[in-house]
Parts: C-alpha cells; sequence; structure tokens
C-alpha cells in the first residue's frame, strides 16, 4: 500500500502454525480468566495468532487473562514449566516437545478456520515482467519442492534434522506430519482469502487497507501457466 511494486505468486503456508498449549491448571479456555499467556513480542506472529483466535473466545487478551511478552519459544517454555505463565503460544516444532513433558493443546490456531499467508513467494510485477521465463522457472522448482518434500519424507526428514540441527526422528517426522500434511499446500496457489485477513488487521492501523482489494497484491498467472502447461499434473500423477 506504500507503493512497493510487490505481488505473492504461491502459498507456503496460509495458516498460522501456532498451539496455545497450557498446564493442568487449565481445562478450556474459560479458565485463561485472570492467567497469564506468553508470546514472543507483541506485534509478532505469536501475539497476531493469539488475537485471531481470541476473537472466537468468550474471554480477551488483556482484558479477562494478561499477555506477557518474552522474546522467544524457549522462553516460553520455560516460564511454562516454572509456573510464571500458565499458557504459552507455541510454534508446532515447539508444542510437539512441549507434549513431551506432559503439557497439552487447548487451542490449535490452525484449525480454527483463520485463513492467513503465513509465508509465500513473491516478486516485484517489473522482475516477473523483464524475466518472466526465470520466475517460472523458480515457480517450477519451489512446486517441485513441495511435492518431493511430501512424497519423499525420508529424504525431507533428513533436511529437517540437518537445518534443525536435531536428529530426533521421531520428534523430526512429527514436524514433517504437521507441515506437509496440514500446514503447506499441495499446489501453492497464492490464497486471496488469505491476504483479505492480512489487510483487515491492517485496516485496524491504516484504514486505507479498507478500500484496497486483495486481488491487486496476488499475481496467480504463473501458477495457471504451470497448470495449463501440464507440470502440475505431471508431477502428481
Amino acid at each position: 500500500m506504500a507503493g512497493a511494486d510487490l505481488v505473492n505468486l504461491a502459498s507456503g503456508m496460509n495458516v498460522l502454525p501456532f498451539f496455545l498449549v497450557v498446564g493442568s491448571g487449565v481445562k478450556q479456555i474459560e479458565d485463561l480468566k485472570g492467567k497469564k499467556v506468553a508470546i514472543t513480542r507483541f506485534g509478532s506472529s505469536t501475539d497476531f495468532a493469539l488475537r485471531l483466535a481470541a476473537e472466537k473466545w468468550p474471554v480477551k487478551p488483556d482484558k479477562d487473562f494478561t499477555v506477557l511478552q518474552l522474546g522467544g519459544q524457549p522462553e516460553m517454555i520455560a516460564a511454562l514449566k516454572s509456573g510464571a505463565v500458565q499458557g504459552a503460544m507455541l510454534n508446532a516444532e515447539f508444542a510437539i516437545l512441549a507434549r513431551r513433558d506432559g503439557y497439552r493443546d487447548l487451542a490449535d490456531v490452525a484449525a480454527l478456520g483463520l485463513s492467513f499467508p503465513g509465508s509465500g513467494l513473491n516478486s516485484s510485477r517489473a522482475f516477473i515482467r523483464n524475466r518472466r521465463d526465470t520466475v517460472l522457472r523458480v515457480m517450477r522448482a519451489y512446486t517441485d519442492a513441495v511435492h518431493y518434500g511430501r512424497t519423499q519424507k525420508s529424504f525431507a526428514v533428513g533436511v529437517l534434522g540437518k537445518y534443525l540441527k536435531n536428529q530426533d526422528v521421531p520428534f523430526l517426522e512429527a514436524v514433517h506430519d504437521l507441515y506437509f500434511n496440514r500446514y503447506i499446500p499441495r499446489i501453492p496457489y497464492p490464497s486471496v482469502e488469505a491476504m483479505k485477513t492480512a489487510l483487515d488487521d491492517i485496516a485496524a492501523r491504516d484504514p486505507r487497507a479498507r478500500s484496497t482489494r486483495a486481488e491487486q497484491f496476488i499475481d496467480a498467472s504463473l501458477m495457471q501457466e504451470l497448470e495449463k502447461e501440464g507440470f502440475i499434473k505431471q508431477l502428481w500423477k
């Protein structure tokens, strides 16, 4: 909206992959009243996930329960274990680890039907116009990588282990299953609905967003071209 020449070409995720994890003293959402819930930072994705999810809850952040910013996922886990907080908005990886220690999910934000552009492949209109063949080749590689990660689980788990610096195979397999079976779209078309959610959030701070169409930040023509040329069908045959 400020004038950057950027559009979204493909969706990496259209969900917020967070879980509100709690200890034994919290059985239902209403039990958060008077409690403390941890996020990483105000304005972060954990904060956004909490407040977006709370729109569906009978108790509200800052009004019914206290929201504390603790800086990072490890710090939130530590605060949960020490009793300094009674809930924490953890990403999928740390939620898996917390479950091992006896904590449980009170809310699965990704399952609430809230569409949001969690990640994606983006470029400028000028680059697409001037180097469309290059962009198409990147799109083929990206779409192929999604397919490969989904269908070649052992390879993908090895990659996760390398970059997460973790050789705990059951943990890595759980991470893989969450992301590839639930979060990452099989065919990564850009999502108008997800972009609209982001604009609705921005509109609370910038009124211009109310008169802005989500479609103007998306270029689905490249994914459509891959579909038309048969590339996607060939991948998933």
